[in-house]
């Protein structure tokens, strides 16, 4: 069975970023820790301010807020969502400090069979 309705529809601070000239993105995580989840970032070339405390809100066909237990929940999301990973890269830090994934995204041109 195909997904139709649902398909290629991410918002990223309510803005449907699948109606846009945005044929990449990139998917920036770190993973959760003891006390917090994953934190995920989608850049699309959209101007960034930086709000202080506030995360980027993601959200699905349902416009409610997802929330991800790690940078790979994330990548699956968008997989499901019509993005096909097409590289990746790791940033390491410090021992003791958590890594920053990158994914690099293309929007497919159409919806891959559901399982």
């Amino acid at each position: 069975m195909a997904a139709t309705a649902s398909f290629s529809q991410v918002y990223v601070d309510g803005i449907l970023i699948d109606t846009l000239n945005t044929p990449y993105c990139q998917l920036i995580g770190s993973n959760a820790s003891l006390f917090s989840k994953a934190h995920i970032t989608i850049d699309y070339g959209q101007r960034y301010l930086n709000s202080g405390l506030n995360r980027q809100q993601i959200s699905g066909p349902n416009r409610q807020p997802v929330v991800f237990n790690s940078t790979i929940d994330a990548l699956n999301f968008m997989v499901r969502q019509g993005w096909e990973l097409i590289s990746t890269q790791v940033i390491g830090k410090e021992s003791g400090s958590e890594s920053t994934f990158i994914y690099m995204l293309k929007r497919r041109k159409r919806p891959v069979e559901s399982e």
